[in-house]
């Protein structure tokens, strides 16, 4: 049984590098995997798809970044996307031999609402955010997707609720849904458009042979860092922009996380050097693109702090936890599952900055007796028991034999994955 990696990107952004990683491990397992994008390379196994111009999807694009502008302040906070515009990429998936399309960020105008709900093919849609059971949000704060948008606080045209019932529409057939946290599943149980979908949880996976724990005296002198002040680590991509990305709890936990250890500093990589003044040293690392050098500083650190208000898995995190760096962020959404005790950090009630500085200062003071490196040892054995490449690619593997041997698909019983 052939299976098809649908996702905008090959490795831009964190579902994409998730994508990639799910696609070369299954290839490792012997299924017969393959990925289609529209960014990223056009070699075996590949393939790189052009959405079709034409005058009608140049209207519809224009069209959908109309309303995002129009809209962007009052009625979306943060990525929005209104899947409006027509790619052919569902007649083109359709036109191929059987297949399982696994489905992952698929967003950018890859594929419009409609035709999602055009394929043929069996799917498995991965989530990496909240959009596809929200309207035209990625990240929801107000949750009215658990009643269907009925309810609105804006007066006039409502784009989320427009956006949402174009989904209800389209998505007649449920497909099988796979989040790669107890608390995204969850927010699909409890959702107006999707509570009766079927829903498996398996975590994104990482190469644990590659992410594994470098020498922490060496990553500093590599990367012109004190060799012995507690170091406090952050990063993302648009690390200090991104609200969700929690920078301004960080600070606040900062502010108070320097008060009971005075020669703390903090590190920060995915953002360059904002202009503002902190009583302690920052350096900014910038945007990392190298994983050897990524791998690094995470090594460096004592401590990674991941603030978000909300995360599905938290992969920066599990980065960490794999170079056997304690996580430390908020009891919230994904991280939950990341950090289930504290034995690998700590989680803070949310979104506290003083209970978060309080576990900050207890990694950071324990750091160099028993409890600090067990708490190292805890937090990459964790990592590799539950997010190996092998160990993920395998629950998948079982997840498409049992779609392939369906007779609702009709693929029977002797196909293979």
């Amino acid at each position: 049984m052939r299976v098809n990696h649908i996702s905008h990107s090959y490795s831009g952004g964190g579902a994409a590098i998730a994508a990639r990683r799910l696609h070369l491990a299954l290839l490792s397992k012997g299924t017969n995997s393959h990925m289609t994008v529209v960014d990223g390379p056009d070699e075996d196994r590949i393939t790189k798809f052009a959405p079709r111009k034409t005058l009608k999807r140049l209207c519809q694009r224009e069209y959908a970044r109309h309303l995002r502008k129009k809209y962007a302040r009052t009625q979306v906070n943060g990525l929005a996307s209104l899947g409006l515009a027509r790619s052919g990429l569902a007649a083109y998936l359709n036109s191929q031999p059987s297949q399982i399309l696994n489905l992952h960020w698929v967003n950018s105008d890859m594929i419009s609402i409609a035709e999602i709900g055009a394929v043929k093919h069996p799917v498995v849609w991965t989530f990496h955010d909240m959009w596809p059971f929200s309207g035209a949000e990625h990240v929801s704060e107000l949750d009215r997707w658990r009643n269907g948008y009925v309810s609105s606080e804006f007066s006039g045209f409502d784009l989320n609720r427009w956006v949402w019932k174009r989904k209800a529409a389209h998505w007649k057939k449920p497909f099988q849904i796979v989040c790669p946290s107890n608390w995204l599943a969850d927010c699909v149980r409890q959702s107006a458009l999707m509570r009766d979908w079927p829903v498996t949880v398996i975590p994104n996976a990482i190469d644990t042979d590659f992410w594994v724990p470098f020498e922490k005296a060496q990553a500093r002198a590599d990367l012109s860092l004190p060799q012995d002040a507690p170091l406090v680590l952050f990063g993302a991509v648009q690390a200090t922009q991104d609200p969700n990305k929690g920078f301004a709890h960080l600070v606040e936990a900062m502010r108070r996380v320097h008060s009971a250890v005075p020669d703390v500093q903090a590190v920060v990589f995915g953002s360059d050097k904002i202009d503002a003044e902190f009583p302690y040293p920052i350096h900014f690392m910038g945007r990392i693109s190298d994983n050897r050098v990524l791998k690094r500083i995470y090594s460096a650190a004592d401590v990674f702090v991941l603030p978000s208000r909300r995360e599905v898995l938290g992969y920066t995190g599990v980065e960490a936890m794999c170079c056997g760096v304690p996580v430390a962020g908020f009891k919230t959404s994904g991280l939950s599952d990341l950090v289930p005790n504290q034995s690998l950090g700590y989680l803070a009630r949310p979104f506290e900055a003083e209970d978060l500085a309080r576990g900050v200062i207890s990694i950071l003071q324990n750091r160099h007796n028993e409890t600090g490196l067990a708490m190292s040892g805890t937090a990459r054995q964790h990592a590799v028991d539950s997010f190996a490449e092998a160990v993920v690619a395998g629950q998948y593997q079982a997840l498409y034999q049992e779609i392939a041997d369906s007779t609702e698909y009709g693929f029977g019983a002797t196909s293979e994955c």
